[in-house]
């Protein structure tokens, strides 16, 4: 107790205990995050697979033509979807695609369920990184998923927008997707802003507790 006692009186030593164990808590939440993949791995559920286009069930969408190198979508309304009805028994970390639109795609979005029956919510979904030359890609937060509904863009009212996919394929957990080991320990800019400001926001409400307590103990005494 006294040795804590003469580290905190030391001026920055608050400051500087949030920051190491905030520091300490990424570290660990890395190390989680990496070992429930490395299971998953291990367990044959966390898989690469390419899953053709025909294989979604379509929504104001037609499939226009399909070959084994690409496939070719035309959308028939405003709200086209490509629903992946079962992933259940796999770990779904990333979706990615190529793609090649005739037409304005607008928003592109990525819907995921989490139960049985769930309907698709503006609370679970993802939004596309784009690679360049066509590729995008879709990171799913760390939470079982049970289907997928791609909205692969967003058409003006009465305009239609064509589609090609090459290869006609899906890819759920491509291994160039994935991050490498040394990138659950490295976080992203908006994780390392939060590693900023909320280590020193929590230093700061338990220095105005400290001092707090010591003024009513002063008054009691």
């Amino acid at each position: 107790m006294k040795t804590l006692q003469r580290w905190f009186s030391r001026r920055g030593a608050l400051p500087l205990t949030c920051y190491l164990v905030a520091v300490a808590l990424w570290l660990v939440l890395g190390a989680v995050h990496w070992g429930s993949d490395a299971l998953a791995h291990s367990a044959g559920t966390m898989y690469e697979t390419d899953i053709p286009v025909s294989d979604w069930k379509l929504a104001g969408l037609t499939e226009t033509a399909a070959t084994p190198e690409s496939a070719a979508l035309t959308t028939t309304d405003g709200d086209p979807q490509m629903i992946l009805e079962d992933v259940s028994d796999m770990v779904v970390r990333t979706v990615s695609y190529t793609v090649e639109f005739d037409g304005d795609a607008r928003e592109m979005c990525l819907y995921y369920t989490t139960k049985v029956g769930e309907d698709y919510s503006q609370d679970r979904r993802a939004f596309p990184e784009s690679l360049g030359d066509g590729r995008y890609l879709y990171t799913l937060p760390r939470t079982s998923i049970v289907a997928l509904r791609l909205d692969p863009c967003s058409p003006d009212a009465n305009k239609t927008v064509g589609l090609t996919f090459t290869p006609g394929t899906i890819s759920l957990n491509a291994p160039e997707t994935l991050p490498a080991v040394w990138q659950y320990f490295v976080p992203t800019w908006y994780q390392a802003f939060c590693l900023v400001l909320y280590p020193a926001l929590a230093a700061a409400a338990l220095s105005w507790l400290r001092d707090l307590v010591s003024a009513l103990r002063r008054k009691t005494a």
